[in-house]
């Protein structure tokens, strides 16, 4: 057998890089904000464990995310597999009456250019009720106004808001490795709060329902086992990690190439193309700091026996992008009646359910999602055993990613129409 010379063998082994040596600049922005992510885990220790005792001491104390200021920060943290039954909205109806003057507000700002004025009023209302105020956004551009208790940066570079869109997610990624530092501090007590389970799994309607109640999200059960401080959100981190990783593969990489060729052309010939989503963050991004000239659309509520969101923003025979969660459907809804009655052309975007490949349909193209049916990915040393998930983060990172490829796609198709049209010009 032929010896391969170490060049070659490193060749082989890079090859796949080479094919896309581009990487989406999304994609490269997030990643560069990981080594300052990780910087804030004393921060996000210090106040988790601060948070922690204040529930420990007095049982009643809510943990609130403001909703209308930051609805995909908020979204992602409710309600979620792996994410604690006790963070909630405070101004919603069914929790508003809980209220006390001892609360915590885990707050997050996409970006001081846009919402600086908002927090300032906001953070002043908050303080002036007494609530305690975890501050999630970057050093560069803070106001100087600002009351909070506890700060953790984001990184970005400046407040612009062109930073927004990497904001959100990394202000998501420090949120749950918060979530699994508070989880660690309680159990550093012999306690361990309300953790909701993935609507995937069996088990979830009995135990979700149990603490999903206005008394139940403030459940705390017992945890023989202490956590390390930092422990988990490490865990959490080289998570975000991997799911880098597995977005730079050849294999998505090339499910995302052949997905904005067919988006790129149709927009390049004025045709419309929708992008909506079933999940969390995706609800509201999709219609946020997009690049390219998408039909952005909330579907998730504005579908039943009279309404088609569907058919609201797309005409028959146009192109949609639907980012999913597992599978076409999602366990209440059945989209794909939906956008089937619509008469859309598919492109998809989840993760597959390996129990029951029926809900798996695809569309013309599909971009998988990086995780696994059970969504929570760090281990606990007792029930439910596992929390917080990266699917969040992974749809919101497609979204990005697919929108850099089409944008530059089409911009580069405009460009070649326009050379050949001066070409034929002066000929």
């Amino acid at each position: 057998m032929r010896k391969i010379r170490a060049g070659s063998l490193l060749f082989l082994l890079l090859f796949p890089a080479f094919l896309f040596a581009e990487i989406q600049s999304s994609l490269a922005e997030f990643e560069a904000r990981i080594p300052k992510i990780s910087s804030q885990i004393p921060q996000i220790i210090k106040s988790a464990e601060f948070a922690a005792g204040c529930v420990l001491k007095k049982p009643d104390t809510l943990i609130n995310v403001p909703y209308n200021e930051q609805k995909s920060f908020s979204e992602e943290m409710i309600n979620r597999a792996g994410g604690l039954s006790n963070i909630y909205p405070s101004e919603s109806p069914d929790r508003v009456r809980f209220v006390t003057d001892h609360d915590i507000v885990l707050y997050s700002v996409r970006s001081w250019e846009t919402d600086a004025e908002t927090a300032i009023k906001r953070l002043n209302e908050y303080k002036g009720k007494n609530w305690k105020v975890i501050l999630i956004a970057s050093k560069k551009g803070m106001p100087s106004k600002l009351k909070y208790d506890f700060f953790i940066d984001n990184g970005a570079p400046s407040g612009k808001a062109i930073y927004g869109r990497i904001n959100i997610l990394a202000n998501i990624t420090i949120g749950w490795m918060w979530c699994c530092e508070y989880v660690s501090a309680m159990t550093r007590k012999g306690k361990i709060p309300g953790i909701l389970i993935s609507i995937s799994l069996e088990e979830s309607t009995e135990h979700n329902k149990k603490i999903q109640t206005p008394e139940g999200r403030l459940w705390i059960g017992d945890c023989p086992e202490k956590i390390p401080a930092g422990k988990l959100a490490n865990i959490y981190l080289e998570r975000v990690k991997k799911l880098v990783f597995d977005l730079k593969s050849e294999k998505i990489q090339k499910q995302i190439d052949y997905a904005s060729d067919i988006i790129a052309s149709r927009m390049a010939e004025g045709k419309r193309v929708g992008i909506s989503g079933v999940g969390h963050v995706i609800i509201d991004e999709v219609k946020r700091d997009l690049k390219a000239p998408w039909i952005g659309f909330q579907a998730v509520g504005q579908v039943g026996r009279r309404r088609n969101a569907f058919s609201k923003y797309l005409q028959p025979g146009d192109l949609l992008v639907w980012i999913a969660y597992i599978g076409l459907n999602s366990k209440y809804v059945d989209f794909g009646r939906y956008i089937k009655e619509a008469n859309l052309e598919l492109i998809t975007c989840f993760a597959p359910d390996l129990d029951d490949p029926s809900v798996n349909e695809t569309g013309i193209a599909h971009i998988d999602q990086c995780w696994a049916k059970g969504d929570a990915e760090v281990p606990l040393p007792c029930h439910p055993w596992k929390m917080a998930p990266v699917s969040g983060i992974n749809s919101g990172l497609i979204l990005r990613m697919l929108d850099d490829s089409v944008s530059k796609k089409l911009k580069k198709i405009k460009n070649q129409v326009k050379r050949d049209t001066q070409v034929s010009v002066t000929q």
